[in-house]
């Protein structure tokens, strides 16, 4: 059995059907791991339906687009704000579809393959205990009967984290840190608008992995790269690049990194990064 990390798809199934053509994904015997934002393109009903009719063959974290998905389905946002929700909610299997997504979870941990995967990062004051905890709690809301009052209270008002965080604050934290944190400040303050390529910032701005003193440095943890950050090797850390194409990691072999550029479909296979 091989398992495969997957980046953003953004609702490109032609591009993701390629791709599994490409890496021999057979779900009788292989596994996929997809990193969220499944949804966010033309294709993202048909994505949305090839990924959940694959079963146990493949999961799935939420991404930022996802949880968009839900509150547009819900009335607390408009269809226009991601493209691809329309068909979405025109579909006859919408309902079937949110259920599969509101059950997926924020941090997935396997320690057989001593893998983690989080749509977009960790804060560096979380271990790796907390971070399953505090998904967990978000994860629960998710499928519980108050998820309505989650999704229509969610903000990005909250970017330092602290125990003593209590209601929203505190769940938004949690499902903001997950996914869409990117650049940090030392003090590790999530910045929600910086993205680019590392250098290419503010003074005093990082990616979430460089923060001092990480206390889940010791993980190896995938991520989906929405920010592009061109960085340099990082122990323990695996983005899977998702602005320019999208990407496929073998988890026996991590260092080997498969792309399909997102325009012309042509194979890029860049083995050695991080």
């Amino acid at each position: 059995m091989t398992t495969y990390a997957i980046g953003s798809v953004l609702g490109n199934d032609r591009l993701l059907s390629e791709l599994l053509q490409h890496i021999d994904f057979n779900p009788a015997q292989d596994r996929l791991w997809f990193a969220g934002n499944l949804a966010g393109g033309p294709g993202s009903l048909q994505t949305l339906r090839m990924v959940k009719s694959f079963g146990k063959s493949a999961l799935s974290v939420l991404g930022d687009n996802e949880l968009q998905l839900m509150q547009i389905a819900a009335g607390f946002a408009e269809a226009d704000l991601l493209p691809g929700a329309k068909e979405i909610l025109d579909a006859e299997d919408k309902d079937e579809l949110i259920r599969w997504l509101r059950r997926c979870s924020l941090v997935h941990h396997d320690s057989t393959l001593n893998f983690t995967i989080v749509h977009a990062g960790l804060p560096a004051e979380w271990t790796y205990s907390q971070a399953l905890t505090f998904a967990f709690e978000v994860e629960s809301g998710l499928t519980g009967p108050n998820y309505l009052a989650f999704l229509e209270n969610r903000r990005l008002d909250q970017t330092r984290w602290h125990a003593k965080l209590r209601g929203w604050k505190r769940a938004n934290f949690i499902t903001n840190a997950c996914t869409q944190i990117k650049y940090c400040n030392e003090q590790g303050r999530l910045d929600f608008q910086t993205i680019g390529p590392v250098g290419a910032q503010t003074a005093g701005l990082m990616p979430w992995y460089r923060v001092p003193n990480r206390a889940n440095a010791q993980l190896r943890i995938l991520f989906a790269d929405d920010a592009n950050f061109l960085d340099g090797s990082v122990p323990g850390i695996y983005p899977l690049p998702s602005i320019d194409g999208l990407s496929a990691r073998n988890l026996d072999n991590p260092q080997q990194l498969i792309s399909l550029p997102r325009r012309d479909f042509a194979i890029q296979a860049r083995v050695g990064a991080a």
